[in-house]
């Protein structure tokens, strides 16, 4: 019986080791959408009026200032169905990348508080 409640006890800290290993989330607060839109060439280094500019011509709404927001890659327009989204983003980034740019995964960038320079 000592033998089963100790092999409780020892499996009960073994596994709370693991679930609270890093309890500071914002360890893993991505970069914003828009800064992962990077020109080739120069990552981390993208002009971001020039991009802002792209950003418009490619479709963003002009009311819309891709660096302050509310600019992401999963918002839905008022009214858009899942096709209608899925079209609209396809279309912009496709346009994106005919200007010259990189589509980077967040990961890429790092977590704001580790930042990989790639991004701005």
């Amino acid at each position: 019986m000592r033998f089963r409640k100790s092999l409780f006890l020892i499996g009960l800290f073994q596994l709370t080791g693991c679930v609270v290993a890093d309890m500071d989330s914002t360890n893993y607060t991505s970069f914003p959408y828009v800064q992962t839109i990077q020109k080739k060439g120069q990552l981390g280094h993208t002009d971001i009026q020039q991009r802002k500019k792209d950003l418009h011509a490619c479709g963003l709404s002009k009311n819309i200032d891709p660096e302050v927001g509310p600019f992401n890659r999963n918002q839905f327009a008022p009214g858009e169905t899942l096709e209608q989204h899925k079209k609209r983003i396809n279309k912009l980034e496709s346009c994106m990348k005919s200007k010259g740019y990189v589509l980077l995964d967040f990961g890429e960038c790092g977590p704001l508080k580790a930042p990989t320079g790639k991004c701005n």
